[in-house]
């Protein structure tokens, strides 16, 4: 014969257990769906900032041959379906630091870009100019500048994502 020392209070223990040892299961489960959510986001930003990041490098890409058609050829030649500043021409070749926000824009990648001009400098240390004596004086016998202009190039695209860009351009004439 089998005698039960048991209390009443003992009789579902058992039971018990496995509820709590199924509660820990499920809060850790749920707590890795939510890591896993987390660095699903993160990674879908890092993928946005890169590919911000490369468009708007991108449209700086463009920026020297656009500045160099501009001011040598007095001309937007190929470029004018993207430019979008009607005077850009008159603002390289005079103008510093003009109010406008994008001169060119390129839709189709969503890039726009501003061009401002910052200074003009003599360009000195010619032969010619130590020859004659001019050296510090402000005075060459060749003829030359550079110009700087500020380059800004901000991407903008999904989910309202956006990276800029900017550099320092020097042209030199010739």
């Amino acid at each position: 014969m089998f005698i039960d020392y048991r209390s009443a209070n003992e009789k579902g223990f058992v039971l018990v257990a496995v509820m709590l040892i199924l509660l820990v299961l499920t809060i850790v489960g749920i707590a890795a769906m939510g890591t896993t959510g987390v660095e699903h986001m993160l990674s879908g930003n890092m993928r946005l900032r890169e590919e911000n990041s490369a468009r708007a490098d991108g449209g700086m890409e463009i920026m020297s041959g656009l500045i160099e058609q501009i001011l040598r050829n007095g001309d937007t030649g190929n470029f004018a379906g993207i430019i979008t500043d009607a005077n850009m021409v008159t603002e390289l070749r005079t103008t510093a630091f003009d109010a406008d926000t994008a001169d060119v824009t390129i839709p189709d990648i969503g890039v726009e870009i501003d061009i401002d001009k910052m200074y003009t400098k003599w360009m000195g240390g010619s032969a010619m100019e130590f020859a004659a004596g001019y050296e510090g004086a402000g005075k060459s016998g060749a003829t030359g500048s550079n110009t700087y202009y500020r380059v800004n190039s901000r991407s903008t695209a999904l989910a309202g994502s956006e990276a800029e860009v900017g550099s320092i351009y020097r042209y030199v004439s010739r």
